[in-house]
C-alpha cells in the first residue's frame, strides 16, 4: 500500500511540475509573421520603421490598419526584452493614467509575457508583450470583439 501511494505522489509531483513549467510562457512572431498574418485578413500593413529610428532599441514597427480604416493595430520589434518590458510598461502606464470611473481592466503577467486591457470612455486598449514584441492597440470600443479575435488569433 505504501509503495502505491508513494508511486501515485511521484506522477502527481510530476505532472504537477510539468504543468507548472509549461505555463506562463508563450511563443512571439515575428515582424514578417505579423505582416504576413495580417495582409491574409485584409489589413493594409505599413512599415513604420523609421518613424523610431531615433529609438536604437526598436528593429521594426508595421501598423496593420482595417480594410475600413477605422482602426489600427502596431506591432513593435524591440531589440531585446528587457527594452520590451519596459516599453510595455511605459504603455501600461499611459493607459492607467486614462482611467475613468467607470473602467473595466485586466493585467496578467507569467513567464515571458505580459497582457493589459483597459475599456474606458468608450476605448479598449491593449498593450501586449512576448519576449521581445509588443502588440499596441487602442481602438473605439466599437471594434473591440473585432481586435480580440484578432489577438487571439496571433496569440497576443
Amino acid at each position: 500500500m505504501k509503495k502505491v501511494k508513494r508511486l501515485l505522489m511521484g506522477v502527481l509531483c510530476f505532472v504537477v511540475l510539468f504543468t507548472l513549467t509549461g505555463c506562463g510562457n508563450k511563443t512571439s512572431i515575428t515582424s514578417a509573421d505579423f505582416k504576413s498574418k495580417m495582409e491574409s485578413k485584409g489589413y493594409t500593413v505599413q512599415d513604420a520603421t523609421s518613424q523610431m529610428s531615433e529609438y536604437d532599441y526598436i528593429n521594426q514597427v508595421y501598423i496593420a490598419i482595417s480594410s475600413d480604416s477605422t482602426y489600427q493595430i502596431e506591432f513593435y520589434e524591440l531589440s531585446d526584452s528587457d527594452y520590451a518590458s519596459s516599453f510595455f510598461n511605459n504603455n501600461k502606464k499611459t493607459f492607467e493614467n486614462s482611467k475613468s470611473s467607470g473602467s473595466a481592466e485586466t493585467s496578467v503577467s507569467a513567464g515571458n509575457n505580459a497582457k493589459y486591457t483597459l475599456t474606458t470612455n468608450g476605448k479598449f486598449k491593449v498593450v501586449s508583450r512576448i519576449d521581445n514584441t509588443v502588440i499596441y492597440l487602442n481602438v473605439d470600443d466599437d471594434y473591440k470583439s473585432s481586435v480580440k479575435d484578432v489577438l487571439k488569433d496571433l496569440g497576443y
